[in-house]
């Protein structure tokens, strides 16, 4: 009877240690930010702060995994000269010359617009390491004499919290 009793409790311990995969709570954070680039003078950074985000403030503590879905833009007007515009990232607060280069270049014509576009190339290990800290800077950055952008930007993060961890 005792052997009965001890390996039930065995079993039940076994049963309840995995079930906290099973309490993964997973949601989606959306930020979107229009950078106005005026090279050469550069760009202003944006903050990714997912701290405003309820669900995030709620389970802050038990984040598991942070995960970049996708880095889309636009070039919504274009009145400068032909060029390139960058995508660089730092930890939040950090500095533009500290930055690393997180999206592939975006090359353009004189004039061109385009719709909605996903980046093709992303560093997306060094942005879930930011994130993981819930916060960081963002900036794009026009490369050519005379590149004058508005390019609105969308980031999708999907955020794993167990409140059980």
């Amino acid at each position: 009877m005792k052997h009965r009793l001890l390996f039930i409790f065995l079993m039940l311990l076994g049963l309840l240690g995995g079930c906290e995969d099973a309490v993964d709570f997973e949601f989606t954070i959306i930020r979107s930010n229009v950078f106005t680039i005026d090279a050469p003078l550069g760009t202003y950074s944006y903050d990714v702060d997912l701290n405003t985000d309820s669900d995030y403030q709620r389970y802050k503590d038990h984040i598991k995994d942070v995960d970049i879905d996708y880095i889309r833009y636009s070039i919504t007007a274009n009145t400068g000269t032909g060029g390139k515009a960058d995508f660089y990232a730092n930890a939040y607060g950090g500095t533009l010359a500290g930055a690393t280069k997180i999206a592939e270049s975006i090359s353009f014509v004189a004039g061109e617009l385009r719709g909605t576009t996903d980046v093709v190339w992303l560093n997306k290990a060094y942005l879930e390491s930011l994130l993981l800290g819930g916060r960081m800077s963002v900036w794009a950055v026009g490369e050519g004499a005379g590149v004058r952008l508005t390019l609105p930007v969308e980031i999708k993060i999907r955020v794993t919290a167990n409140p059980l961890e």
